[in-house]
């Protein structure tokens, strides 16, 4: 196991950590940023075809649990 830090492994992690931030925009608001709308939206919908639906129809959504 390499345990030497990498510029893209800090990279990777100070971005995860930014994005925590509420003050920072969405992956979605950065995908339209730099793609334009149109293609953010037609971007997403072809990576999420075929993914599970989070809600049952009927049914309010769950609330969140968070564990320590």
């Amino acid at each position: 196991m390499d345990a030497v830090p990498t510029q893209r492994g800090t990279g990777l992690l100070l971005a995860h950590c930014a994005s925590l931030d509420p003050a920072t925009a969405s992956a979605r608001q950065r995908l339209e940023e730099a793609l334009g709308p149109d293609l953010a939206r037609r971007l997403v919908t072809a990576l999420t075809a075929g993914a599970p639906v989070r809600r049952e129809a009927g049914l309010r959504p769950r609330a969140a649990v968070f564990a320590a």
